[in-house]
């Protein structure tokens, strides 16, 4: 179950893209990530009623946490989307996305077979192999530095959740919306920058933010089942994000792009082998 959740997070956040980046192109991302993080705390609150959750003080704070990696990874996400493509950001944030929660995974104690960990490894290679693509030069160091920020920040929010009871089910969730939400806001202020999407864009931050809150959920419920290879099958999402900017926003992929995502898909293929 834990490769079924993490496909299911990587399918989720692939998809956010398809209708965040249309706010991203009309308000810039500040606009974006406010009405996405606003909208997810509601799709947490509802999983609620759908997935046992008992409240605990110490998993709301892990929570919260989480939520500012995560607030400051779709952010920088974002960002990097408007300023270069979806096949250098994308796979650079997995990357990091997977290695830093993978290897804090290992550190506490998680105790992956052989053939999953070199599964992981040839994984990571192939996000490898898709960052080094092409594009222009300038959105090729755009694409590293946004993508760099972005995979910290969301390494960190992915690693600490880990640290989550398996009775909080969705509480660590609505916090990390919460806490995101709350950083988007003051970003925007900082900066006096427009939050609302504008209204014929409006039911497109809907489904982002729908998509976005569901991923949690389900990340959340891949790390219960297991940590390591849902940190590494969620880390498929780049597949999707390429696959919508190259023919939906036309983001220019290379040969090697493509053949790097056969070589993430094979890693991950080991990891549900293993």
């Amino acid at each position: 179950m834990a490769i079924v959740y993490g496909l299911l997070t990587s399918l989720s956040i692939g998809l956010a893209d398809l209708f965040g980046r249309r706010v991203v192109n009309a308000r810039g991302p500040i606009a974006a990530g406010v009405a996405l993080q606003f909208v997810a705390i509601f799709t947490s609150i509802a999983a609620l009623f759908v997935v046992d959750s008992s409240f605990g003080v110490g998993d709301f704070a892990i929570g919260l946490a989480s939520g500012l990696g995560l607030g400051v990874g779709l952010w920088a996400y974002f960002s990097g989307l408007r300023r270069s493509s979806s096949a250098v950001v994308a796979p650079l944030v997995a990357t990091l996305s997977a290695v830093i929660p993978f290897g804090y995974a290992v550190v506490r104690g998680a105790d992956p077979t052989l053939i999953a960990l070199l599964g992981a490894i040839v994984a990571v290679g192939g996000l490898v192999v898709i960052t080094m693509g092409g594009g222009r030069v300038e959105h090729l160091r755009d694409g590293i530095r946004w993508g760099m920020i972005s995979g910290l920040g969301y390494g960190f929010g992915l690693s600490i959740v880990i640290e989550a009871s398996e009775s909080s089910g969705s509480w660590p969730a609505v916090a990390q919306r919460v806490s995101a939400f709350a950083l988007m806001i003051a970003v925007a202020r900082s900066r006096s920058a427009t939050i609302v999407p504008p209204q014929g864009l409006r039911a497109a931050a809907l489904i982002a933010g729908m998509l976005a809150g569901g991923s949690t959920i389900f990340f959340l419920l891949g790390v219960q089942a297991g940590a390591t290879s849902a940190v590494v099958t969620a880390s498929l999402f780049p597949a999707v994000s390429v696959v919508v900017g190259r023919f939906v926003y036309r983001d220019d992929v290379e040969p090697r792009q493509i053949a790097g995502l056969g070589i993430v898909l094979l890693g991950v293929i080991f990891v549900a082998t293993g």
